[in-house]
């Protein structure tokens, strides 16, 4: 009888089923296997990839664990999250999409074009930049994919002088946090015009493959322990997976409505600055397993850490002394501090020591693209996480420093693809049919698991008492394909990098 099982960690590895010595493949911890039968009482046989080997029976387990794909989108942000739960309670969300198609790219390689249709569990679109929102757009548009949930941070863009709404006593308060007031919103095409971030949202609201889109904050979402979860993810639907909701942090404006601060360019600023309020008011999750938590930084920035230090901090009026700044960091730490943080902002400088020193992570994960105008991620935030992350050696992944080719695919093989998925409309043979599959899928492999799914994507995978974090290497063979570095709890019960 045919078993599920998850290779053991950090990496084992098949070996050649006719010679038990000769190593085949190597597999990351985590990864999903297929236990055939039993060879003897120490090795079994396996299928993967197609194909059939053997692995000892100690380099596989049953439980699943929580896995993360920080995937290289280029300049933006992309991580798509797969809970360890099993069969039917499995949840699969995507967090931002990037800019470009290496979302859907990646998607479509994963899901082999989602054949059968497949029903994500929520999208989440942090901010309406488009370096997190774009790439959804094609992955909406697909009839294939669906959602049961999609969240936004309230703040819709519209065509005219005011960007995100009217300001009113230094708040937004034209928030559209549910679906019925979204749709009020943009039902009229004059107010989308023909911004990107309404098309995005119009195209959920119109289409018949999704659930509910609403607004995440501290005020929209599961209220438990006066705190705001993401619905799903609260301590009574699962105390070994929480998501809490961080941020936009919703205050009461002077005309008594519910809203989002205005944020200036700058900690001594007064003038609200679009992006910095759009991106400072980003959707801020921290998600714990069990023992290890990650905290998603959005876009946030030095005017945007500030306010939150200070609401979190519990500090009241501004800290003036330095044992008044370390109480209120401390504070902060309660809801800020993490083990691997997924970095603020592609890895720009425009942060604040304080907010460091209460995430205070083993790790970081940057999001960064080559051909961007930013300098991301810049040399002086990287000696900052480094100084101000945990232990003696912090680590820093960025997508782009792990990989050194673009982004960029093939076009030639990107043309030849689109030839194939025209012929296979047109094709009324199944055989023939078939064989045009098998060939657009070889070229899904090469265009897309191969440049942005594999060689800057970085990869957690923990059970919540202890994590991996890998990449491919790009010069590799079959029994040498990860690079990886394990945390592990030392004698005071605190991740650091083994």
């Amino acid at each position: 009888m045919v078993r599920i099982r998850y290779a053991k960690g950090p990496v084992v590895y098949l070996y050649d089923i006719d010679n038990l010595r000769t190593r085949k493949r190597q597999l990351l911890w985590g990864d999903w296997l297929r236990i055939v039968d039993d060879i003897d009482e120490k090795w079994s046989r396996v299928s993967w990839g197609g194909g059939t080997f053997a692995i000892k029976k100690e380099d596989y387990q049953q439980e699943r664990l929580l896995e993360m794909i920080f995937l290289d989108v280029g300049q933006g942000d992309g991580c798509i999250l797969t809970t360890p739960l099993i069969g039917t309670r499995e949840r699969i969300l995507i967090i931002d999409a990037g800019i470009g198609d290496n979302m859907k790219g990646y998607l479509e390689y994963r899901f082999r074009d989602f054949k059968n249709k497949f029903r994500f569990h929520a999208a989440v679109i942090t901010h309406p930049d488009s370096d997190h929102y774009r790439g959804f757009q094609k992955v909406f548009e697909n009839p294939q994919i669906s959602f049961e949930n999609v969240y936004h941070n309230g703040l819709m863009e519209r065509t005219g002088p005011d960007l995100l709404g009217p300001l009113e006593g230094g708040f937004l308060t034209d928030i559209r946090p549910t679906e019925s007031s979204a749709r009020a919103l943009y039902a009229d095409p004059a107010v989308r015009g023909r911004k990107w971030y309404p098309e995005l949202i119009w195209t959920a609201l119109e289409s018949e493959c999704f659930g509910d889109i609403a607004m995440l904050s501290t005020e929209h979402g599961a209220k438990e322990d006066g705190r705001s979860w993401m619905p799903g993810f609260a301590p009574s639907d699962n105390p070994e997976l929480t998501i809490e909701v961080l941020g936009p942090v919703v205050e009461k404006a002077p005309n008594g409505q519910p809203g989002l601060r205005a944020l200036p360019a700058t900690m001594s600023g007064t003038a609200m600055n679009t992006a910095k309020t759009k991106n400072g008011h980003s959707v801020l999750l921290r998600l714990q397993y069990r023992g290890f938590a990650i905290l998603f930084g959005g876009d946030l920035n030095a005017p945007a850490e500030h306010f939150l230090m200070r609401h979190y901090g519990n500090s009241g009026a501004a800290p003036t002394t330095l044992t008044e700044t370390r109480a209120m960091i401390e504070r902060a730490r309660a809801s800020f501090g993490a083990d691997l943080m997924k970095c603020c902002h592609h890895g720009s400088s425009d942060v604040t020591e304080e907010f460091l020193e209460a995430t205070a992570p083993a790790g970081y994960v940057v999001s960064s693209g080559d051909e961007e105008s930013h300098v991301h991620p810049r040399p002086d935030l990287l000696g900052l996480l480094g100084k101000k992350g945990r232990g003696e050696r912090p680590l820093i992944l960025s997508t782009e420093l792990q990989r050194s080719t673009r982004e960029h695919e093939d076009q030639s093989l990107r043309r030849k693809l689109d030839r194939l998925v025209e012929k296979i409309k047109r094709e009324d043979d199944p055989a023939r049919e078939q064989e045009l599959k098998d060939q657009r899928n070889e070229i899904l492999d090469e265009l897309f698991k191969r440049n942005v799914g594999v060689y800057g994507s970085i990869n957690l995978r923990t059970d919540g008492h202890r994590a991996v974090i890998a990449f491919r290497r790009e010069k590799s063979s079959q029994t040498k394909r990860w690079f990886y570095y394990e945390l592990e709890k030392d004698t005071d019960g605190v991740f650091q990098v083994k």
